[in-house]
């Protein structure tokens, strides 16, 4: 495709991503003008979190330049670090990024975000997800997604996923 072109890949995701970053701007603009002051500051620190996240994706070589454009549009996942060992197929990455966007749904309808570490390697993906509220996945993400084991924590509390 063209590189001009609009419909490639990394330009719908990142009109997605702009589309986030500018939702967080007209929540801080909303707090300030309610005289909520906190409350924007508290969005200026998780969208920086968020985007400060985007470099440390990046960072994974190969594999991070297909990821980066991933979590650009998960505004509700930021990543600790991640572990890329050996070659990574489709077959691990497309799944992968599949259960990333589900799960950054999953965290938005309840109102959380998620600091995600973990390993990817050739046989699928090894993934611990820590959050300071309640979260729950229904059974149906650990059976559509049986090469991603998932560990929540939240509170202390551990829930183990595996499909």
């Amino acid at each position: 495709m063209p590189e001009h072109d609009h419909g490639t890949y990394e330009a719908i995701s990142f009109r997605r991503h702009r589309h986030d970053v500018l939702n967080e701007l007209q929540l801080i603009r909303g707090y300030l003008q309610l005289g909520k002051p906190e409350r924007a500051l508290a969005v200026v620190d998780r969208t920086a979190t968020w985007l400060q996240s985007l470099t440390r994706w990046q960072s994974l070589g190969d594999v991070g330049k297909k990821l980066v454009w991933e979590a650009a549009t998960c505004p509700h996942l930021q990543l600790r670090q991640l572990h890329v060992d050996g070659d990574l197929s489709d077959g691990v990455l497309e799944p992968f990024c599949a259960w990333l966007h589900k799960l950054n749904d999953y965290a938005a309808e309840q109102g959380v975000h998620l600091e995600l570490d973990g390993q990817l390697h050739p046989r699928g993906a090894e993934i611990r997800g820590y959050v300071e509220a309640p979260f729950a996945l229904d059974e149906t993400m650990a059976s559509s997604f049986p090469q991603i084991a998932f560990t929540v924590v939240d509170n202390g509390n551990h829930t183990e996923m595996r499909g």
